[in-house]
């Protein structure tokens, strides 16, 4: 006679207990894998991670400020992520013209230009896609030219010393940084921020300049004005320096383009002049043939010594933003906020209207708006930004 065994009690009790934590974990999985975003760069899967405070439909936090960005990553704009390839499909990204695609993906150079009355005209200025102009000790100014590519410019200089302001403007395009010399704060933001600088005065990386003081035809330059690049140096030696020379594949450029960006309520602006210091004031004449602005620089036209040319520029900006004395600098240096946020003009088609401009850090770039929190759109071309003073005079005729 057969008897049945007892059921164990035990054992169904413990296949009950895995089944509960084979469910629970399932679950867990479920949440992390919602959060899991699959992205594609340049054909290749990417995972990532999305935080769990921010938006998934805008990427941007629950408390962002109407039109005013809340992400401080390269390229984000105040609405929306761009579409990785807008920015690289045969478009110059700093200027909207047509450009060859082998150059779209480059880092810029960005060069330290003189301006001084003695060191002008300068050379290589009218191809480069935009030019920064800033304050330096004495009330004078020096220019920022970033190059989406100058592998072709016969000569750019005259190349002079940065500050921690020229540092930060460059590090916010991912730029490679050139300068003659730095100053104490220059040097301390660059080691701060790992930026890759070529530096004629020290470093191992100084074969790509050379002093030509035969830069201005007919006129010899002073030693101290006479330290350039060319694009034949440019292409002999700035690839084997061992730098990451292109853009990461999710960087992102924050400059819209359209066919005709003259503001449409704009005031009249067909001359603006915009006044740094008691020293220097730069204007702006409209040239309707040309379809921009003429620049003069110290009540002299400024023109390219390459090509004897005068820079013709779609798009002028002017930024706010506080400027001070450095303490104790003996020197008499001056610091310019880069960062924060700021009042501005933007200048286009003889007109201009107000604008908004933010920056979230040192290592970001440059966000502009209306007033309103629209992002503005440039004009197809070269762009003029000049930083000044908060308090400094601007008038337009």
């Amino acid at each position: 006679m057969n008897r049945r065994r007892p059921k164990r009690k035990g054992k169904n009790g413990l296949k009950i207990l895995l089944l509960v934590l084979v469910t629970i974990l399932i679950g867990i999985v479920a949440l992390i894998i919602r959060d899991v975003v699959v992205t594609r760069e340049g054909g290749d899967p990417i995972l990532s991670i999305r935080p769990p405070f921010l938006d998934p439909g805008t990427g941007s936090s629950p408390d962002s400020s109407p039109g005013l960005p809340s992400d401080s990553s390269p390229g984000s704009t105040p609405d929306s992520t761009p579409d990785p390839d807008r920015n690289f499909d045969g478009i110059n990204p700093l200027t909207g013209l047509p450009m060859d695609e082998r150059f779209t993906r480059n880092r810029p150079l960005a060069v330290v230009i003189n301006c001084m009355p003695e060191a002008l005209p300068a050379n290589g200025i009218s191809e480069a896609d935009i030019l920064y102009e800033y304050l330096v000790e004495g009330g004078w100014t020096r220019m920022l030219a970033i190059f989406q590519d100058a592998s072709h410019v016969e000569l750019i200089g005259s190349i002079r010393s940065a500050r921690h302001y020229t540092v930060q403007i460059a590090q916010g395009h991912d730029a490679i940084l050139i300068c003659a010399g730095r100053s104490p704060q220059a040097q301390a933001e660059m080691t701060s921020l790992g930026i890759t600088v070529l530096n004629e005065v020290e470093g191992p990386h100084r074969d790509i300049f050379f002093r030509d003081r035969n830069r201005v035809p007919g006129n010899r330059v002073g030693l101290l004005h006479s330290v350039v690049i060319s694009g034949e140096r440019i292409r002999q030696f700035l690839p084997g320096y061992g730098f990451r020379l292109e853009h990461p594949s999710d960087y992102r450029h924050t400059f819209n383009f359209i066919e005709d960006g003259t503001p449409q309520r704009g005031e009249e602006a067909t001359e603006v002049a915009v006044r740094f210091s008691g020293a220097k004031t730069t204007t702006f004449i409209y040239n309707v043939a040309a379809g921009g602005y003429h620049v003069r620089q110290s009540n002299t036209d400024f023109i390219d010594a390459n090509n004897n040319s005068r820079p013709v520029f779609t798009n002028v900006l002017v930024l706010r933003t506080s400027v001070s004395d450095i303490p104790d600098d003996t020197s008499g240096r001056v610091n310019v906020e880069t960062t924060g946020r700021g009042m501005g003009h933007f200048i286009n088609g003889g007109k201009a209207t107000e604008i908004n401009w933010i920056r979230t850090d040192v290592s970001s770039p440059f966000i502009f708006t209306l007033l309103d929190g629209t992002p503005l759109d440039f004009g197809i071309g070269k762009t003029y930004i000049c930083i000044i003073p908060t308090n400094a005079r601007v008038t337009f005729e």
